[in-house]
């Protein structure tokens, strides 16, 4: 992995979103790398392996879809908990979806991971206005 100032993890089953939400980050923000993962078991191996022994430097942000046909959003988040709390300590986890549904909604809100619930698709002024420097 290359050094920057920080990294993004998109999580989307969706290959189309990922590149528009890739070139949306690009585009908008500064010293950023962006790994996108159409599969969140391949997403989460990555988080274990890569993340596994580091101190905790910078946060990664990731963005989780929730409908998925492996594992939903909300299955992730469930094997993301039984990581260490060191390795956890490195994330801040948007929940970005087009679900309009009051539940989810409010799912995402009391899961102690998710930072937000954002709506698809994702904007620059929530980038900017979250991330920008």
């Amino acid at each position: 992995m290359k050094k920057s100032n920080r990294l993004f993890i998109l999580v989307d089953d969706d290959p189309i979103n990922n590149l528009l939400i890739k070139r949306t980050i690009e585009r908008n923000l500064t010293e950023v790398e962006v790994k996108d993962f159409l599969s969140p078991e391949m997403a989460l191996k990555f988080i274990e392996t890569e993340f596994k022994d580091k101190a905790s430097e910078e946060n990664t942000f990731v963005f989780l879809d929730i409908n998925m046909p492996t594992l939903t959003g909300w299955e992730f988040l469930e094997i993301f908990d039984t990581f260490s709390f060191q390795l956890k300590s490195h994330f801040n986890i948007y929940v970005l979806s087009s679900s309009i549904d009051p539940a989810d909604i409010q799912r995402a809100k009391i899961n102690p991971y998710v930072i937000d619930f954002i709506e698809k698709p994702l904007k620059k002024d929530f980038l900017l206005q979250t991330f920008g420097m």
